[in-house]
C-alpha cells in the first residue's frame, strides 16, 4: 500500500504556495495525502519562525506530530529549519529540511528509508496541488532589506525571481485545471524581476492568458512598485482592487529604528495616490505594536494614521525579538502590560475599519469568487477587495466569479443576493 503523507502550514502565503508544490511532488511519487492529525506514514510540519507565536505554533504541531498513534515520521521543513542551525531553537523532529531541499522531500525520504519510501519519478514542472478556487503561484523568494526585527533574509536568503516563461507556463497550467483565482506571492512580491520587466508587466502577461478571471496581489512592501501597480489596477479588467501595504508603524523615528525605507508622509502619499486613483480600493497594512522605544506619542501617531487612512484590512503584532536581529538588542523595552494595551486598542481600530469598510459596499454590485458552502448551506466567497461575502440563493451560485448585490454587512461581512434573483 502507498505510503500516507500529511501536512501542517504554518506562516504565509508563500508557505501555503510552497506546500502546494511539496504535495505535488508527494503525489507524483505515488503518497497518499491524508489530513494533519489523521493517521500517517510521513507528517510534514511547513513551519515559521517570523514571530514568536509562529514559532510556538510549529513547535506545538511538530509535538503533535509525534503523539500519533502511527508513529510517522516527522520533519520540519522550510524557514524553522534554517532557524534551528542559526538559535537555540530545539526541534523535536526526525528530519530537518531545508529551504533549498523542500520540493526534493520524496528523494530526500527514498534516500533514507528505500524499503519504506518509494523513488520517485523524474518529473519536471509539477502543477501545484490546491483543494481551493484560488491558486497561489510563488514568483519570487528571499528580500534585501534587512529590516531591523526581520529574519527573513536569514532563512529565505536573497532576493531572487522565478523566470517570467516558468511562472506564465505554470499560471496556464492552474487555469487549466479550472482555478478562477491567481494569487502572487513571495517574501518581497514588488521586488520580482525579469530582465527590464517588473511585477506590473508580470501581471499584464497574466491577464492575457485565456480563461484567466481573477488575478490578486500578495503583501507589496512601499517603496516597491506600489504606485505603477495602483495605476494599473485602477485600468485592469481581472486584477483585484485589493493593495496591501506594510505599515508597521506611523511614527517617523521608530520606522527609522526598524530600518524601515520610507517616512510616514512618503507611506501616506503612496496610499493617498492609490485610494484617489482606484474607486472603493481594498487596502490593508501590517503593524508592530510596542516597537523598543516605542512611546505613547510615537504609538498615538500611529493610531491616528490608521484612522486617517481607509484600510479595510489591518494585520496586527506585538512587537516579538527575535535572536540575532539588531531590534533584539534594542534597549527601552515597552513593558507586556503595555504592549497587551496597545494590541488591544489596535486590533479595536481593526474591526471598526473592517465594518465601515464592508458598510460601503452595500447597494453595490460586487464580484465575489465561491469558495465554500458553510453549515448552514450558505455560499461564501471574497469580492476581489477582498471582503467576504456571504450569498443568499435557493439554487448553486454556479462556477466561477459571480455578481452579487449586497443587502447589509454585519461585522465585516456582506450579506448578498445574486443578481440575477433581483
Amino acid at each position: 500500500m502507498n505510503p500516507r503523507v500529511s501536512f501542517k502550514t504554518i506562516g504565509c502565503r508563500l508557505n501555503q504556495a510552497e506546500t502546494a508544490s511539496m504535495e505535488a511532488a508527494f503525489l507524483a511519487a505515488g503518497y497518499r495525502l491524508t489530513p494533519f492529525g489523521e493517521p500517517c506514514d510521513v507528517c510534514v510540519i511547513h513551519g515559521c519562525v517570523i514571530t514568536a507565536t509562529a514559532q510556538r505554533d510549529t513547535l506545538r504541531a511538530l509535538r503533535q506530530a509525534g503523539r500519533c498513534e502511527s508513529r510517522p515520521l516527522a520533519i520540519l521543513a522550510g524557514c524553522p529549519a534554517e532557524w534551528a542551525g542559526r538559535s537555540s531553537l530545539k526541534a523535536p523532529a526526525d528530519i530537518l529540511v531545508p529551504q533549498g531541499d523542500k520540493t526534493r522531500l520524496p528523494h530526500i525520504l527514498h534516500e533514507h528509508d528505500p524499503s519504506r519510501f518509494p523513488l520517485p519519478p523524474a518529473s519536471e514542472h509539477l502543477t501545484p496541488h490546491f483543494n481551493t478556487a484560488r491558486a497561489l503561484i510563488k514568483v519570487q523568494d528571499g528580500c534585501n532589506f534587512r529590516c531591523a526585527y526581520c529574519v527573513v533574509p536569514e532563512t529565505r536568503g536573497p532576493n531572487r525571481s522565478r523566470p517570467f516563461r516558468e511562472i506564465i507556463e505554470e499560471a496556464r497550467r492552474l487555469m487549466d485545471e479550472g482555478f478562477m483565482e491567481l494569487v502572487l506571492t513571495g517574501a518581497n512580491l514588488g521586488s520580482w524581476r525579469d530582465g527590464r520587466r517588473t511585477l506590473v508587466a508580470l501581471v499584464e502577461a497574466l491577464e492575457a492568458i485565456e480563461g484567466s478571471q481573477r488575478i490578486r496581489l500578495s503583501s507589496i512592501e512601499p517603496t516597491t512598485v506600489e504606485r505603477a501597480m495602483a495605476d494599473y489596477m485602477a485600468v485592469s479588467r481581472k486584477l483585484c482592487r485589493f493593495l496591501h501595504l506594510p505599515l508597521q508603524s506611523g511614527d517617523d523615528r521608530i520606522l527609522a529604528a526598524m530600518g524601515r525605507r520610507y517616512t510616514v508622509a512618503q507611506y501616506r502619499a503612496a496610499v493617498e495616490h492609490a485610494v484617489e486613483t482606484i474607486p472603493r480600493l481594498g487596502l490593508g497594512c501590517d503593524v508592530i505594536a510596542g516597537f523598543p522605544g516605542e512611546d505613547e506619542a510615537a504609538f498615538s501617531a500611529t493610531v491616528q494614521l490608521l484612522k486617517h487612512l481607509p484600510f479595510g484590512n489591518i494585520h496586527v503584532f506585538p512587537f516579538s525579538p527575535r535572536p540575532g536581529t539588531r531590534a533584539a538588542q534594542l534597549p527601552d523595552a515597552v513593558p507586556a502590560d503595555v504592549l497587551k494595551n496597545r494590541v488591544s486598542r489596535l486590533l479595536e481600530i481593526k474591526e471598526e475599519r473592517r465594518a465601515t469598510f464592508a458598510a460601503g459596499f452595500v447597494g453595490h454590485s460586487v464580484q465575489v469568487l465561491v469558495e465554500r458552502k458553510d453549515a448552514a448551506g450558505r455560499y461564501r466567497g471574497w469580492t476581489g477587495e477582498y471582503v467576504e461575502a456571504l450569498l443568499e440563493s435557493s439554487t448553486p451560485p454556479g462556477h466561477g466569479v459571480i455578481k452579487a448585490l449586497p443587502y447589509a454587512a454585519t461585522g465585516g461581512v456582506l450579506h448578498c443576493r445574486l443578481s440575477r434573483e433581483e
